[in-house]
C-alpha cells in the first residue's frame, strides 16, 4: 500500500501525505469519530516499514463549527498539549502540529470518555476523584514556566476575565441577532467583576469535566479537549465543571470540591464560583447559538439546537442564583403547558416513525446513523413548533409588554429594545432575569421532545 493507495480514506490526500511524512510511515488508514462541535476527529493507524502499527489521533477544524475562524484554533490547542507534555497533568503526547492547516496529530490512547457509562457507584467516585486530582495538579503549575506564547502573557485574573468577556462578546455580536439573556449576562458580569485578591493566575482548561477526559479502571487516562484553554481564575474551571455536570452527572459536587482542596488545590470560594458559572454558561450559550446562526447543514444542527436551548435556559438559572432570585418552577411550567394537536401533527408522526423504524435501523453504526438520529430530533422540534409556537409567542409578547411598559406586536424589535435598555443601564437586571427564566421555560417547551432528559436538567447543588 503506497501513499496514493488509500481506500476508504476520509481524510484528504494532503493530510495523509503529511501524516506519513511526520511519522515516517508507509501507509495510513483513518476512521472518522466524534471530534466535538467545531472539530473533526479521526482515528489514524500508521503502518511502518517493519509492520508495526502506530495508533494516532488527528484533530482538525471542520471550517464550519461554532469555534471555526475564532481565536480558539486547533493549532493553539495543539500547543497546549505540547506545553503540558512533561507536567503532572496527563495528556496525550503531541506528535505534530500541521504547518499550515488547523490540525494536529497526537497519540491515540485507550479509554472511555462518557462518564455516564460508568454504572458502578464506587468506580464513579474513584474516577471523579482522580480527575479532581488532575485539576488540582493543573492549577498548581507555575504559569510562568509554561511555554505558551499562543495564549499571550499571564498578568492578573481580572484582566484575563475582561479578555474573555471581550472575546465572547465579539462572537455574540457577529451573529447580529439579539438574545436578552446573553445581553444581560454580559452586563452583569462586567458590573460584578471579582477582585484579584491573592488569587493566582492559572492555566484554565476551559470546558472541563465529564466528557472531556478519558478514564479506565477508576482512574484518569488523560485530560483532553484543550481548545478553550486560557489564563485565568481557578474558579473558571469549576464553573465549567458545573455546566458539564448538568449533561453528565459527576457525583456529588461538594465532595468533589473538597477532594480538589485536599489534593493541594486552593480553597474554593462558592460565591466566586457562582460568578464563574455564569461566565462558563455564557460561553456555552454563545457557542451553541453561533452554531445555529451559521445555518450550515454540514454542522451538527440538532445538537446545536438542543444545547442552545439548554444553555440559554441554564444561563438564566445561573444569573438568577447569582443575583439571589428564587429558582423558576420549570417542572411546574412544563406540566401545565399547552397540549395541542394541529392538522399537520400526524405528518410529523409519520416522518418520525419512518426514521425510527426504517431508516436508522438500516444504517450501520457511525456518522450516517448519528446524522439520521439528529434529523429525528429536528422533526420533533418542528412538530412542537407547529403545535405550540404561536401560544408561546403570545406569552412572550405579554411579558415584554409588561417589562417595556409598551404594547408589543413585534417580538424581534421588542427584544432589541430590551437589549438596548440593558446596554444603556435603564432597566433593572432582576426584572430582566425573571423574564429570561420564563423565556427559557418556553423555549424548553418547544424543544422538550427533542431534548429528552436534558429538558428538565438543572444545576446540581454546590454546597
Amino acid at each position: 500500500m503506497n501513499d496514493a493507495d488509500l481506500p476508504d480514506q476520509e481524510i484528504e490526500p494532503e493530510l495523509a501525505s503529511w501524516i506519513l511524512a511526520v511519522t515516517g510511515g508507509r501507509a495510513v488508514r483513518s476512521e472518522r469519530r466524534q471530534g466535538g462541535a467545531s472539530r473533526a476527529g479521526y482515528a489514524i493507524d500508521v503502518e511502518h516499514a517493519d509492520g508495526a502499527v502506530e495508533q494516532l489521533w488527528l484533530r482538525l477544524d471542520t471550517g464550519y463549527g461554532p469555534q471555526s475562524s475564532t481565536l480558539y484554533t486547533v493549532r493553539r490547542e495543539g500547543a497546549v498539549y505540547g506545553a503540558l507534555r512533561d507536567s503532572p497533568v496527563r495528556v496525550a503526547r503531541l506528535r505534530a502540529i500541521h504547518p499550515t492547516r488547523d490540525a494536529f496529530l497526537a497519540e491515540r490512547l485507550v479509554g472511555r470518555n462518557w462518564f455516564a457509562e460508568i454504572h458502578d457507584p464506587a468506580e464513579q467516585v474513584s474516577t471523579a476523584r482522580a480527575f479532581m486530582q488532575q485539576l488540582a495538579a493543573l492549577h498548581a503549575i507555575d504559569v510562568h514556566e509554561l511555554s505558551l506564547p499562543e495564549l499571550g502573557s499571564p498578568t492578573r485574573v481580572s484582566e484575563h476575565v475582561r479578555e474573555e468577556l471581550a472575546i465572547w462578546e465579539q462572537q455574540y455580536v457577529e451573529g447580529d441577532v439579539v438574545e436578552p439573556v446573553i445581553a444581560l449576562a454580559f452586563c452583569w458580569l462586567a458590573e460584578n467583576l471579582p477582585d484579584d485578591g491573592d488569587w493566582p493566575v492559572v492555566l484554565v482548561q476551559g470546558d472541563t469535566g465529564p466528557g472531556n477526559f478519558m478514564y479506565a479502571g477508576g482512574d484518569v487516562v488523560a485530560v483532553m479537549d484543550w481548545e478553550m484553554a486560557h489564563w485565568g481564575d481557578l474558579h473558571d474551571d469549576f464553573g465549567w465543571l458545573c455546566v458539564r455536570d448538568v449533561q453528565e452527572r459527576f457525583t456529588a459536587l461538594p465532595d468533589r470540591i473538597a477532594d480538589y482542596e485536599s489534593f493541594g488545590g486552593r480553597h474554593v470560594d462558592l460565591d466566586r464560583l457562582r460568578y464563574f458559572r455564569v461566565l462558563a454558561q455564557l460561553r456555552c450559550a454563545v457557542g451553541t447559538r453561533r452554531g445555529l446562526l451559521a445555518r450550515d447543514s454540514r454542522g451538527e444542527i440538532a445538537n446545536h439546537l438542543i444545547y442552545s436551548t439548554l444553555h440559554l435556559r441554564l444561563l438564566g438559572d445561573a444569573l438568577a442564583e447569582a443575583m439571589g432570585l428564587a429558582a423558576f418552577d420549570l417542572d411546574g411550567y412544563l406540566a401545565n403547558a399547552s397540549d395541542i394537536d394541529t392538522d399537520a401533527s400526524w405528518l410529523f408522526d409519520v416522518a418520525l416513525a419512518d426514521l425510527r423504524d426504517v431508516v436508522v435501523p438500516a444504517l450501520p453504526k457511525g456518522f450516517a446513523q448519528q446524522r439520521a438520529k439528529g434529523l429525528a430530533r429536528l422533526v420533533k422540534f418542528l412538530r412542537s413548533t407547529d403545535r405550540f409556537g404561536a401560544v408561546n409567542a403570545v406569552e412572550e409578547q405579554g411579558d415584554l409588554s409588561d417589562l417595556l411598559a409598551t404594547e408589543v406586536d413585534d417580538l424581534m424589535n421588542a427584544r432589541r429594545e430590551l437589549c438596548a435598555r440593558l446596554q444603556a443601564g435603564t432597566i433593572g437586571h432582576r426584572a430582566v432575569a425573571e423574564y429570561c427564566q420564563r423565556q427559557g421555560a418556553r423555549t424548553t417547551h418547544l424543544a422538550r421532545d427533542a431534548m429528552g432528559a436534558l429538558a428538565t436538567r438543572r444545576y446540581a447543588p454546590i454546597d
